[in-house]
């Protein structure tokens, strides 16, 4: 089984791959004390389709002594797997 941080830094390299002129970015911090969220927007072009898209995700992370021990991603995965042709 892969290193979890591995998987997860192929994972993003294999979805973002599928997309020219990416832009992320954080639109807004919520922190609440070992809780910080952050509200955020993808923005890029289709390989395969050729259609712009624009997501809004999220991370939720979990801190503990300082560093991150948990992280959540959600976004929806729907929208970004129409533009990129595979729904």
């Amino acid at each position: 089984m892969p290193d979890l941080p591995d998987a997860i830094v192929q994972m993003f390299g294999e979805v973002l791959g599928e997309f020219d002129d990416v832009e992320m970015a954080p639109d807004e911090y919520v922190e609440q004390g070992d809780t910080v969220v952050v509200l955020a927007h993808f923005k890029g072009t289709a390989k395969a389709t050729g259609k712009s898209v624009e997501l809004p995700y999220v991370y939720v992370w979990r801190m503990k002594d300082g560093k991150a021990a948990r992280c959540q991603f959600l976004t929806d995965t729907g929208l970004g797997a129409q533009a990129a042709g595979r729904l």
